[in-house]
C-alpha cells in the first residue's frame, strides 16, 4: 500500500501517499480500493487520537469519489474530528491533490470497551 507519510502542520495531522503504478486501475487513475484503504487507515488514526488513545474499529466508512488521481500525484488526507461520544467517534476527511479534492469521506468508529 505504501509508502505512506504523516506530519503535523498548523496543529493538525496530515497523511499522504504518492500514487504509483501499483495503485492504479485500468483507467490509469488510483483504484478506489486504494483510496478506501488509505481512508480507513488514517481516519482511524484520527479516531484513535480522538478517543484519547483507546482502540477503535470501523463501524462505517462512506466515500464520494470526485476525481481520479494519477501516478506521481501526492494524495493528502485532511482528517477532521466531527464529534465524539464515550463510545462512538465521528471523523470526516478531505483527500486532495494540490488544491483540488479527489475524494471526501465520513466515518464512524466504535471505541472498544465503551458503551
Amino acid at each position: 500500500m505504501g509508502p505512506l507519510f504523516e506530519r503535523g502542520e498548523d496543529g493538525e495531522r496530515l497523511f499522504a501517499f504518492i500514487v504509483d503504478e501499483r495503485h492504479v486501475g485500468e483507467d490509469g487513475t488510483v483504484h478506489e480500493g486504494m483510496m478506501l484503504t488509505f481512508a480507513d487507515a488514517f481516519l482511524g488514526s484520527a479516531a484513535h487520537r480522538g478517543a484519547d488513545g483507546k482502540t477503535c474499529v470501523t463501524l462505517s466508512l462512506q466515500a464520494s469519489f470526485l476525481k481520479g488521481a494519477k501516478p506521481g500525484d501526492l494524495v493528502v488526507c485532511h482528517p477532521k474530528l466531527e464529534r465524539k461520544t464515550r463510545a462512538i467517534i465521528f471523523v470526516s476527511g478531505r483527500f486532495s491533490v494540490g488544491d483540488e479534492d479527489v475524494m471526501t469521506a465520513t466515518s464512524l468508529w466504535k471505541v472498544i470497551g465503551e458503551r
